[in-house]
C-alpha cells in the first residue's frame, strides 16, 4: 500500500519551522547533509544518533551548534513521538521500535533518496544498484554523458550528499544516484522511482541484515518496482536479471557481461568485471540517445574509482593496492584476477554471514599467494579455519598488518588490502579501513605512484 507524505511535503520551503527529527549522523556524509540541508531550510532540527559526540566528531565539527538540537549516545522516545518528519539513516531497519512509535504518532517517515527523489527538478534520474560494481558503473556513465556535453550531476550512496546538490539540478540535468540495497528498500509503498534504472549483479551480500538472499533481492528490486512503461531498466544477461525483469514495468535493456562495450579493448580498467561495469553503462548511455564515440571514449579515458582495486604506487618495488570496498569474497576472488601477482593479501574483518567456502579454496591453494595477513574480526574466524595448512599472520590493527604485509613481500610482488569482509569494530567504516591503509602504506615512501 503506498503512503502518501503530507500534502506540505511538496515544496522543501514548507519545512520552515517544521519538526524534523534526523535519525543517524554518522561519517560518510549522507546524514550530515541532510542534517545541514534541514537546518538551512529553518525546520525546527533535532539529530539523534547513537554513537556519542567523540566518535562523531567530523560530522559534528561541520554541522556545528547553530540551529540543531543534539541528542547523542542514545535514542530519545519522545522525540519520535513529537516528530513531524523522521530523516532515518538507511543503517536504521525498517522495525525499529523508534520508527513504529514515530509513525504511530503520525510523522512522515523518510530517507534522503526519498525527499530528493520528490524535490528533484532533473530532467532525468538514473538509479544504479547491485552487489558489486555500482560505484564504478555510476562513476563511468556519469563521464560518458559528460563526454556527449550533457549536464550531469553523480550523488548517492558515494560520500556526497544528494540533498545538497538540489539548488543547482534543474531540468536540463540528469542525474546518476548509487543506490544501496538499505536506500532502495526505502522505496517501497513510496510510488517514487527513478527515469532510468541499472542493475549491476545480484551475489549473497548484507545476510547479516537480510534473513537470505531472496529478501536481499527484493530490497533490490524496489528500485524498478514503481518503473511505468516510459522508464527503462539495463539488466545483465543471467538468471538475475531474468529475476528483475519480471518486477518491472519498465522498457527492459539487458547488456552482456562478457561482450565488452565500445573503447573497452583501449581502456585504463581491467578485469571482467570492469568490462561488465562498463558495459552496462554503456547500455545506460544508449538509452540517451548517446553516440558509440562519446562511449567509447569516456570508457577508454576513465581512470577508475579510489579504494576499488586502486594502485597506490610502488614502495620499494613492491606495489600497493587498496582494494577496501571488497566486502564480499567475491570481490576479493575478481581482486586477485585482476592484479598481478604474487600478491601478499591482507584479508578478513566482521562478518555478513557469508560463505568463505571459495575463497577459502583459492587462498589454499594458489601459487600466486606469497604471504597471507588476517586483520581482526568475526568474519575472521569463521575462515581461518577453512584455510587448512595455510599459514598466515593474525595481526591486530591495520599498521601492524602493513608492517607484516611489507616484511613478506618480495620485489616485484603486490601488497594488497582486499578484505572479503565488513569493517565493522576495528573501523569506522570500509573508508576509513582504506585510509589507514594508505596512511600506513605511505609512510614507508613512494619510488612511483599516481
Amino acid at each position: 500500500m503506498m503512503v502518501a507524505p503530507p500534502t506540505w511535503m511538496t515544496d522543501p520551503r514548507a519545512l520552515r519551522g517544521r519538526r524534523v527529527l534526523v535519525m543517524g549522523l554518522g561519517l560518510q556524509g549522507g546524514g550530515l547533509g541532510v542534517a545541514e540541508f534541514m537546518r538551512d531550510l529553518g525546520a525546527a532540527l533535532t539529530v539523534t544518533d547513537l554513537r556519542v559526540a567523540e566518535a562523531l566528531g567530523p560530522s559534528l565539527a561541520r554541522l556545528g551548534e547553530a540551529g540543531v538540537r543534539y541528542v547523542l549516545g542514545r535514542h530519545d522516545l519522545e522525540d519520535f513521538r513529537h516528530a513531524e518528519i523522521v530523516v532515518r539513516n538507511p543503517a536504521v531497519r525498517l522495525d525499529s521500535p523508534f520508527l513504529t512509535a514515530a509513525r504511530e504518532a503520525g510523522a512522515a517517515i523518510e530517507m534522503e533518496m526519498t525527499l530528493f527523489l520528490r524535490w528533484c527538478r532533473a530532467g532525468a534520474v538514473v538509479g544504479v544498484t547491485g552487489t558489486r560494481g555500482k560505484t564504478t558503473t555510476s562513476s563511468v556513465l556519469h563521464a560518458i554523458l559528460q563526454a556527449d556535453g550533457r549536464p550531469v550531476v553523480l550523488a548517492g550512496n558515494l560520500r556526497v550528499s544528494a540533498l545538497r546538490a538540489l539548488d543547482a539540478i534543474g531540468p536540463q540535468h540528469t542525474v546518476v544516484l548509487e543506490l544501496s540495497s538499505w536506500q532502495t528498500e526505502g522505496l517501497a509503498h513510496t510510488g517514487l522511482h527513478p527515469h532510468g534504472a541499472i542493475v549491476t549483479n545480484l551475489m549473497p551480500d548484507h545476510l547479516d541484515r537480510y534473513p537470505d538472499l531472496a529478501t536481499y533481492a527484493a530490497a533490490k528490486a524496489h528500485l524498478l518496482a514503481n518503473q511505468t512503461p516510459p522508464d527503462w531498466a539495463v539488466l545483465p544477461d543471467d538468471a538475475w536479471g531474468d529475476w528483475f525483469a519480471r518486477r518491472t514495468a519498465a522498457r527492459v535493456v539487458r547488456y552482456s557481461r562478457s561482450s565488452p562495450p565500445p573503447g573497452w579493448e583501449h581502456a585504463r580498467l581491467a578485469g571482467s568485471h570492469n568490462r561488465a561495469n562498463c558495459a552496462a553503462a554503456a547500455a545506460a548511455a544508449h538509452c540517451f540517445g548517446v553516440p558509440e564515440r562519446a562511449i567509447a571514449r569516456a570508457i577508454r579515458d576513465f581512470d577508475g574509482v579510489p579504494a576499488r582495486q586502486q594502485l597506490l604506487g610502488t614502495y620499494g618495488d613492491i606495489r600497493a593496492v587498496n582494494d577496501t570496498t571488497a566486502t564480499i569474497p567475491e570481490a576479493t576472488l575478481a581482486a586477485l584476477d585482476t592484479v598481478p601477482g604474487p600478491w601478499v593479501l591482507i584479508v578478513g574483518g566482521s562478518d555478513k554471514r557469508l560463505s568463505f567456502e571459495t575463497l577459502a579454496l583459492r587462498l589454499r591453494d594458489d601459487p600466486n599467494l606469497r604471504a597471507l595477513i588476517l586483520l581482526p574480526g568475526s568474519g575472521t574466524d569463521r575462515l581461518r579455519p577453512l584455510l587448512g595448512p595455510r599459514p598466515a599472520i593474525q595481526a591486530r590493527t591495520m599498521a601492524e598488518a602493513v608492517d607484516a604485509a611489507f616484511a613478506a613481500a618480495h620485489p616485484g610482488d603486490a601488497v594488497v588490502l582486499s578484505p572479503a569482509c565488513a569493517s565493522f569494530g576495528l573501523f569506522q567504516n570500509e573508508f576509513d579501513r582504506g585510509d589507514q591503509f594508505v596512511v600506513a602504506v605511505r609512510r614507508r615512501g613512494s619510488t612511483e605512484s599516481r
